[in-house]
């Protein structure tokens, strides 16, 4: 269903992109839009694995939350068409005297959904713990008074793959 890297010899091990999704602090969402044309848009989320997901694991497994406003053009978009794409760049550094980047990516497949109920909660205080850390409290007081105007989306992950730069893979000797 998805298509294997063309350059394996640079695919990053599944442990290496879990960490990536989780200490990134900005992605970009992309759907397939609603008028015929794609439609990308930078998007703060938050990574939670599943409890699946272990040091051994081949596969990154987990949902990706982000959240929003009760209507818009992200939730047309998923509303019509729930396959989504997620791509976060970690690092990108140009090499100019090579024609070249270093640089360090995921891309991540899923279907997208409206997260009710506990699971909105939980995506709501995933975010909240990333971008606030240590703010507990605050976190707890803003979930409370803000959750009713606000959406959660939650993405099960399907595919998740990682590349980096020929220029970091031969930095690391490999």
């Amino acid at each position: 269903m998805f298509v294997p890297m063309r350059r394996s010899k640079q695919q990053l091990p599944a442990d290496e992109c879990a960490a990536i999704l989780r200490g990134a602090t900005a992605g970009v969402l992309g759907t397939a839009g609603t008028d015929g044309y794609p439609y990308a848009v930078p998007v703060s989320f938050a990574y939670v694995p599943s409890s699946e997901d272990d040091a051994a694991s081949d596969a990154v497994r987990g949902r990706i939350f982000l959240h929003c406003a009760t209507t818009g053009h992200k939730l047309d978009a998923l509303d019509a068409d729930p396959h989504v794409c997620f791509t976060v760049i970690a690092q990108s550094e140009p090499v100019p005297e090579k024609l070249t980047d270093r640089f360090c990516s995921v891309i991540a497949f899923g279907t997208a959904r409206r997260a009710e109920g506990d699971e909105k909660a939980e995506g709501l205080w995933a975010l909240g713990t990333k971008y606030a850390p240590g703010l507990d409290a605050v976190i707890s007081d803003e979930i409370a008074t803000t959750a009713h105007r606000t959406e959660v989306i939650a993405i099960d992950l399907e595919s998740v793959t990682g590349k980096e730069g020929l220029e970091l893979l031969r930095e690391r000797g490999a």
